[in-house]
């Protein structure tokens, strides 16, 4: 089963640098808070780096391509 941790990480490594917004319209994910949390965990955990975007956005790029693995744990 896909998890939205899996979908964030997926669409983030099709298409690096989106805002919460665009990624949880990319992932098919509802509501967007869940992209957020889920991102803010990333980054606490060092997989995700999160950063002021050309529109005053935060954009989110992966760091580690083994994300998935450490979110499971």
């Amino acid at each position: 089963m896909t998890t939205n941790t899996d979908r964030v990480i997926e669409t983030l490594q099709r298409w690096p640098g989106l805002d919460d917004d665009q990624l949880a319209h990319q992932a098919n994910i509802r509501p967007r808070q869940q992209v957020n949390q889920i991102c803010r965990h990333l980054e606490s955990l060092g997989k995700l780096r999160r950063s002021m975007g050309p529109e005053n956005k935060t954009v989110n790029t992966l760091i580690d391509d083994t994300a998935t693995s450490v979110w499971q744990k």
